[in-house]
């Protein structure tokens, strides 16, 4: 099914969600679904304002909106108690539908754990898209297949340069400089460099990247390649620790959970809860310090 050539692409976008429309939908938060000629899912969405985000679709450029709506039948929609719980069910239909036009949240190999267990006079790291039985340590899981990648990768490189320092980035491993972080690598670690890896990993903790950074600073290295290197490294650790463990272990404390391990198919939903739960206790706080008279200066416009 193609658009009409012969009339403008905004008035046929707007003809084909008017009458894919069954009933005007309510101002409510809620799911909507565009279904083609088939009854086959295309998209699942999320609105605060069902009607207004249904509707925008007729007036939609994006060439990738446009391709959808000239397959687009029918639209259903479900109203939900509030916005967050019309995440949460989005969530769980893209997980289960896959429509073709959605990208978010479909793929389940972009969450990894990463897991430990001493080998010999060393620690074995290994990553994996499943909770390994037999590696007494297991963290995660972290979403991401780039950033997760690359903050282990940063990880193994600092730990092998800790116990081994290296003037320049050229004598690293070849495992340790390849463009794929390697799934399984063997370093050597003290029992104290073995805790703050621990720390790291469960997210309580980032006093490993203030020692790296200490180390790096006052290490003399063979060239400037070598220095600007690590210092990209130490930024990958930063981001992955922030959205990886230290998120998660904010998900852990805040909403009470008992195992610090994630399952794949919680992540996505336990962050949207998250969310909510520090929104709630910012709106909190703002409202204590409104009542006590307190006035908060306005940080955005700074001169």
């Amino acid at each position: 099914m193609t658009l009409d050539l012969f009339k403008p692409v905004s008035e046929t976008q707007k003809d084909r969600i008017n009458a894919a429309m069954i009933d005007t939908p309510p101002h409510d938060p809620g799911v909507y679904t565009f279904y083609d000629k088939r009854d086959q899912v295309l998209y699942v969405g999320k609105a605060k304002d069902l009607f207004k985000r249904i509707t925008s679709y007729r007036y939609s450029r994006s060439k990738k909106v446009q391709r959808m709506v000239a397959h687009v039948h029918r639209i259903g929609y479900e109203i939900c108690k509030s916005e967050t719980d019309a995440i949460l069910l989005e969530n769980l239909l893209i997980r289960s539908l896959r429509p073709p036009f959605n990208t978010a949240n479909k793929k389940t190999e972009t969450y990894y754990y990463i897991s430990t267990a001493r080998s010999g006079n060393k620690r074995e790291f290994r990553l994996s898209m499943r909770q390994l039985q037999d590696y007494p340590k297991c963290y995660g899981c972290f979403k991401g297949h780039v950033r997760v990648r690359k903050g282990l990768g940063a990880l193994l490189r600092f730990l092998f340069w800790a116990h081994d320092p290296i003037q320049s980035a050229h004598y690293l491993p070849n495992q340790l400089v390849g463009r794929i972080t390697p799934s399984r690598f063997k370093v050597q670690l003290s029992d104290e460099t073995g805790v703050r890896v621990h720390q790291f990993l469960s997210g309580t903790s980032d006093l490993l990247i203030s020692e790296f950074e200490d180390r790096i600073t006052g290490y003399v290295f063979k060239d400037r390649f070598t220095m600007r290197y690590f210092e990209n490294e130490l930024e990958q650790l930063r981001v992955f620790f922030a959205l990886g463990p230290e998120r998660n272990n904010r998900i852990k404390e805040m909403l009470e959970l008992e195992s610090s391990l994630i399952q794949q198919h919680d992540l996505d939903d336990l962050q949207v809860l998250l969310s909510e739960k520090e929104s709630l206790l910012v709106n909190k706080s703002n409202t204590i310090v409104s009542g006590a008279g307190i006035n908060i200066p306005d940080t955005k416009h700074t001169s």
